[in-house]
This record gives C-alpha cells, structure tokens and sequence, in this order.
C-alpha cells in the first residue's frame, strides 16, 4: 500500500510539473490570446509526452501483471494499472479540452480576419459613397448653371425675335408712307398747277 501512494504521489508531480502553470506567475496576470495560445501549445506537447509515458508504463504493468501470480504483488500491480488508466482518461480530457481551445483560437482569428476584411470592405465603400455624393454635388450645380443659361438664352431670343419684328414692321410701313407722300404731291400739283407756273420767272 506504502508503495502504490508513493506510485500515486510520483504520478502527481510528474503531472504537475508538466501540466500546471508556473506558481511564481502572478496569478491576475492577463494573458493575451497568443500568449495563451503558446501556453496551450506547450501544455499540448506535455499532455502528449505524459500520454506516452503513461502508455508504456501501462504496458509494462499488464506484462508485469500477466507473469504474476494471484498475489498480494499481482493485486498491487492491477492497482498501479487502474491508476494508470484514470490517468490516461484524465490525459484523454486534458488533451481533447487543449484541442478545443485550439480549434476555437483558430475559428476566432478567422472571424477576426473575416472583420478585418469586411471593415476595409466598409471603409472602401464609404469613401466611393463619399466620391459619388461629391460628384453629385457637382453634377447638380453644373445643372443648375446650365439651366439658368438657357433661361438666359431663352429671354435673350424672345428679346430678339421681338426686335426683328419691330424692325419688319418699320420697313413695311416705311415704302407705304413714301408712297402716300408722293402720291400727295401729285394731288397738290394737279390742284395748284399755276403756283408753280407763277413761281417760276419771278
């Protein structure tokens, strides 16, 4: 019995010193995730090694066990197999909660990647909307502009369609007061053909 917890104990430190953080760590440290990545790395590797260790020491305990007589040493070494094989199941747990970790490390630097991706995504997209409510401002003042040189053309046109009607009309009307004056002048002489008679010797 001496000898199974003194088995027990050895199991225990070999553990510990494998497994367990460091006690002169301050244990508030905050780690950051590649810290705690490494760190699971490393617990990784030592549940691995312990792993094998115990796989061999299993071995030799069954091959010990099946030499051995149904004894009080036979009972002792089922015994260390018994702890062996918790061991191993704790090793199995240890393992698979390491590998979790890992798989959930490695999901959460996709999604921080995929973010990243998608802010400059974001960022890209703002500055075209930006580009495009510029280039509509200018647009649209360019329209403005544009309109109101046409509503200028438009009144200077109506300005000078009018000016080119009151000069048709002055040149119709021009022939026909020339034409009423001579025509007066022929009235005058017709009436008063002795005036100019009389007027001319003296």
């Amino acid at each position: 019995m001496l000898l199974s917890r003194a088995f027990q104990n050895r199991m225990r430190e070999d553990m510990s010193t494998m497994v367990c953080v460091k006690e002169e760590e301050d244990p508030g440290e905050k780690l950051s995730q590649d810290e705690i990545i490494s760190r699971t790395k490393q617990v990784i590797q030592g549940l691995e090694a312990l792993k094998q260790e115990h796989h061999s020491i299993l071995e030799g305990l069954l091959g010990t066990l099946r030499c051995l007589k149904q004894d009080e040493e036979g009972v002792l070494v089922e015994e260390k197999s018994h702890m062996i094989r918790k061991s191993l199941e704790m090793l199995e747990l240890g393992l698979s909660e390491a590998q979790v970790m890992m798989a959930l490390s490695n999901h959460l630097s996709s999604v921080e990647s995929e973010k990243q991706k998608l802010r400059v995504q974001v960022r890209r997209l703002c500055q075209e909307n930006q580009w495009l409510r510029d280039e509509l401002a200018g647009t649209q003042q360019k329209l403005q502009k544009s309109e109101q040189s046409v509503a200028q053309l438009e009144e200077e046109k109506k300005h000078l369609e009018f000016m080119n009607q009151l000069k048709k009309y002055d040149e119709d009307l021009s022939p026909s007061e020339e034409k009423d004056s001579d025509s007066t002048k022929e009235t005058l002489d017709d009436l008063f053909p002795d005036d100019q008679d009389d007027q001319a010797p003296g």
